[in-house]
């Protein structure tokens, strides 16, 4: 098994502190073990989601006409309103 020490700071110790404190969790491992599969949970399918449905589609329409793909510069100008 892997091992990973964390230091926390300021208002993340706070938490955990308090956390640990109202018995929540009987130590600071299963809380952040908690939270990191709280984490997990909560963002895989959107990120997947968002990847399938919006990343992969376009990337697929630059890839197969790349000409009509804007450089960085143009993004820039488009953005800032000159182009």
């Amino acid at each position: 098994m892997s091992e990973l020490t964390l230091t926390l700071k300021g208002d993340a110790a706070s938490r955990l502190e308090r956390l640990l404190r109202n018995a929540a969790y009987s130590n600071a491992e299963t809380a952040v073990a908690d939270a990191l599969e709280a984490l997990e949970n909560y963002l895989a399918p959107e990120l997947d989601n968002w990847l399938r449905e919006v990343v992969a589609p376009r990337l697929d329409a630059m890839r197969a006409s790349p000409g009509t793909s804007l450089t960085a510069d143009q993004v820039r100008a488009r953005l800032f309103g000159k182009a």
